[in-house]
């Protein structure tokens, strides 16, 4: 209105007072549980999750890829291969191997499939069989008893009967070996022609009592236990380790240097997978907003000293009439407004209190 009120500087006068009020208020009116709490733990940081890892999938992949090659060169050979020694050699010990293999046998059995395992090992037996057809035919020749030594006490009889003795060994242990080993092929074949036959039977029998001693026979787990511990102890677990380890090792560094990747194709996959997953289960996306909520939370609750602290340095670092300035242009013509009525009703009361005392003065 162009009236030449005076300032009444309260805010320049004032500063440190009014910064540590206007962060008491903040800390005290809006960072609260009360107030903070609903909205924070009302987001869905699942669904963020969800949103960011399918949509970053490709890149994620890409980047643990690249990367990959870094952390698998930086690992020492004989520290791998002795970690990964160790810890077949703890499998070695420690597997229940024969309770586990009688329970695969006895599936197996169960499902019939007993009769393909005595073919399997007919068809092995006669593989070996004739495989070894000359083993047996030397050893057949050694039993014949057709030698030249024989003749020894007639030297001239050795010289013109022995290289026919000797042929005649030789074409005595080819027939034996030839006529036997036909004989027995001839045998297993009848064996695996039907399920009736004596030898499947046999078979059979002894392979069900074998997984039943797998299972619960204190005299097989002991052997079984004994086996373990010598493989253990063996340099082929070292060796296998160290052959492993370059493997995986080779192929990392390998696959991950090639544009078609498979490694950064399963890490890709696996993350969309994971994304999906996750979308698709409730009590995982409650238990996840529920505990990212709360520990939001509780990390802005517990910087509320911090805030108090920024709001009140802020404030006092300001000049004086800066910060009157600024709070006058935050607040508006409401503050004009306030100056000017509190300088009006201060006239009028005291106006009011001059003319009563004047009033009452001549009565006292």
């Amino acid at each position: 209105m162009g009236l030449p009120i005076p300032h009444t500087a309260i805010l320049p006068n004032n500063k440190g007072r009014v910064a540590e009020s206007i962060a008491g208020f903040l800390e005290k009116n809006f960072l609260t549980e009360d107030q903070l709490g609903p909205r924070f733990r009302g987001i869905d940081y699942a669904g963020f999750i969800t949103g960011w890892l399918e949509n970053h999938a490709a890149m994620l992949a890409q980047n643990a890829a690249d990367f990959a090659p870094n952390i698998v060169s930086g690992f020492s050979d004989d520290e791998m291969s002795a970690l990964l020694g160790d810890r077949a050699r703890d499998l070695i010990c420690n597997a229940e191997f024969g309770p586990l293999a009688g329970a695969g046998l006895e599936v197996i059995v169960q499902n019939g499939r007993d009769r393909e395992i005595f073919i399997s090992v007919l068809g092995s037996v006669k593989q070996i069989i004739e495989d070894n057809r000359g083993a047996i035919q030397a050893t057949i020749r050694k039993e014949i008893p057709l030698s030249a030594d024989l003749l020894g006490s007639v030297p001239f009889l050795k010289e013109l009967a022995g290289p026919l003795l000797e042929q005649v060994r030789d074409s005595i242990a080819s027939a034996v070996a030839g006529k036997t080993i036909e004989k027995v092929q001839s045998a297993l074949e009848e064996a695996g022609s039907g399920p009736n036959h004596p030898l499947f039977t046999s078979f059979d029998q002894h392979l069900r009592r074998f997984i039943a001693d797998l299972k619960s026979s204190p005299e097989m787990a002991c052997k079984i236990r004994s086996m373990q511990e010598a493989l253990s102890k063996s340099q082929f677990v070292a060796d296998f380790a160290a052959r492993t380890w370059q493997e995986v090792k080779n192929f990392i560094l390998r696959d991950c240097s090639s544009a078609d990747s498979t490694v950064r194709r399963k890490i890709e996959d696996a993350i969309r997978l994971a994304s999906c997953q996750l979308a698709e289960n409730r009590k995982a996306k409650t238990e996840i907003n529920t505990f990212l909520g709360g520990q939001v939370l509780a990390a802005i609750l517990a910087a509320r000293p911090h805030a108090r602290d920024i709001v009140t340095s802020t404030i006092s670092a300001w000049d004086a009439n800066e910060m009157a300035d600024k709070l006058e242009s935050a607040v508006g013509r409401d503050l004009q407004f306030i100056r000017l009525n509190g300088t009006l009703v201060g006239g009028i009361v005291g106006v009011v209190i001059y003319a009563t005392l004047k009033w009452i003065a001549p009565i006292c």
